[in-house]
Formats: C-alpha cells, sequence, structure tokens
C-alpha cells in the first residue's frame, strides 16, 4: 500500500509541475524522463500485486562445467550445452561487427538518399530483466538474445527501405514473412508501370521521420 501511494504522489506532482506556465524546456525533458519511470514502475507494481511477477519454484537445468564425485571429475551435466557454448556466444563477434557495418551505412547513406532513418529504439528492447525469478546467469542470456533478434528486424527494416528506394518489385513469388515495405511494392508486369510507381514510392512521406 505505501508503494502505492508514493507513485501517486509521484504523479501527482508531476501533474502540478506540468501545469506551471513558461516552463523551461530542460525541466520538461526531464519530467518526460520521470514520467516514464514512474510508468514503469506502476506496471511492474500491479504485475507483483496480481502474482505475475510472484517468484515460483522452477525447475532449473543449470550449467555445471563439472562436478565433484569422491575426488574424481565427472563429466559435465549439460555436454550438449557445453558443446554449442563457443558457436553460441562465438556469434557475438559477427553480431557487433554487423552492427557497426550496418550502422554506418544507415547513418551516411540513408541521408544521402533522403530515406527516413529506422528508429533504433523501437527494435531494441529490453525488458526481460523485470522477470524476478530469473537469475543473474538466465538475465545476461536474456540481453544477449534480445540483442542479436533485436539486430535481425532492425537490419530487416533498414534492408526494406533501402529494397524500397532502389528495387521495389514483387518477386513473381509468394514471399513469407517479408518486411514492412514489400506490400507497397509494384507488381513487375509493365514497364511503364514499374517506372512511373518506383518515383512514388521513392517518396518516403508516409513513414514518420
Amino acid at each position: 500500500m505505501a508503494i502505492r501511494k508514493k507513485l501517486i504522489k509521484r504523479l501527482k506532482r508531476i501533474q502540478e509541475e506540468l501545469n506551471i506556465p513558461h516552463i523551461p524546456i530542460t525541466r520538461l525533458e526531464n519530467l518526460s524522463i520521470e514520467t516514464r519511470k514512474a510508468f514503469d514502475e506502476s506496471i511492474k507494481y500491479l504485475m507483483v500485486k496480481r502474482g505475475l511477477f510472484k517468484k515460483v519454484k522452477v525447475r532449473r537445468d543449470y550449467l555445471k562445467l563439472w562436478r565433484h564425485r569422491e575426488n574424481q571429475i565427472v563429466l559435465p551435466i549439460n555436454w550438449r550445452y557445453i558443446l554449442s557454448i563457443p558457436f553460441i556466444y562465438g556469434m557475438i563477434v559477427p553480431a557487433i561487427v554487423w552492427n557497426l557495418g550496418l550502422e554506418i551505412y544507415h547513418q551516411i547513406c540513408f541521408r544521402l538518399y533522403g530515406i527516413p532513418l529506422v528508429d533504433a529504439e523501437k527494435y531494441f528492447i529490453y525488458d526481460r530483466q523485470l522477470m524476478s525469478y530469473l537469475n543473474w546467469w538466465e538475465k545476461i542470456n536474456c540481453y544477449y538474445c534480445s540483442y542479436v533478434n533485436n539486430l535481425i528486424s532492425y537490419s530487416s527494416e533498414i534492408g526494406g527501405r533501402t529494397e524500397r528506394y532502389w528495387c521495389p518489385i514483387k518477386y513473381f513469388r509468394r514471399v513469407n514473412n517479408a518486411h514492412s515495405q514489400y506490400p507497397k511494392f509494384i507488381d513487375g508486369k509493365n514497364k511503364d508501370e514499374i517506372y512511373e510507381k518506383w518515383g512514388l514510392l521513392r517518396n518516403f512521406s508516409d513513414i514518420d521521420k
């Protein structure tokens, strides 16, 4: 109950400050950040109250490199996981290299072409750490998994806007799980129609900058 009262008091104070006339821009920015934090804490409070984050007994499958039995080293329990470690965590190197190269292209070429930049904050989402039943190692794995998968989604959107600018023609066969720009592409049947609509598709005014 004390947490609830504290959150309500905090939100009321923010609301009162927003009603102050001629409030400085810098203060508005700080209030925006504070409001977002208060909102996140409120959501977490409600989920904890409803039992969504209540700690429960779960069967854990911990990774142990080895265990001792009567002064003897026994083979790893989860040997399949152990063998896969270099391949799983080794992917962080090409992922970071890809991210750096992609961002250089994204920031330079999109500005040259006049394509709206992709908002990375909408793709790189990290909130699984709110789950109270995760230990520190599981949270690290969640961050890593989220980074790589979000990077793929982010790359897909950058690639989709690039394809829309340079070659917005649909394939003749059906494409599953196409990127967000693909439905706007042109059926490649009429050459005149292709060049006419191509110029229109290079106008990205339909995308919020």
